[in-house]
Formats: C-alpha cells, structure tokens, sequence
C-alpha cells in the first residue's frame, strides 16, 4: 500500500513539474513578444536593449522547452 502511495505522489509531482515548465515557457516567450513587438517598452528602454533582451527570453524559453521536453 505504502509503494503505491509513493508512486502516486511522484505522479502528482512529475505532473505539477510539467505544468509549471510550460507555464514558465509560456511566460519568457510572451515577455521576449511584450518587449520586442508591442509598444509598452518603447518609452522606456531602447530599441536595441529590447531586442537583445527579446533574443535571450526567446532563446531561454526554447531551452528550458528542450530540457523539458527531454525529461
């Protein structure tokens, strides 16, 4: 009973690691579309700063996709 309670709650886990990956996925790919295509940030950081930054959200969150897709 005690090793089936185990595996269920590693379940739960496992579950609750892969939502929270694609929310945070979710999240630095919408951040990188905020700061490179919409003007919310054009008043306040450069166009360069904003691209740049908009490159390393968008690279991050294929990265962090990749890892949680290999898991």
């Amino acid at each position: 009973m005690n090793k089936r309670n185990n595996r269920q709650a590693g379940h739960y886990k496992r579950g609750f690691k892969l939502i929270g990956g694609i929310m945070m996925i979710i999240i630095y790919i919408s951040v990188a579309y905020l700061l490179v295509f919409t003007p919310l940030f054009r008043k306040n950081i450069p166009e360069g700063i904003r691209i740049a930054f908009g490159i390393i959200f968008t690279v991050y969150g294929i990265l962090r996709g990749y890892r949680l897709w290999k898991e």
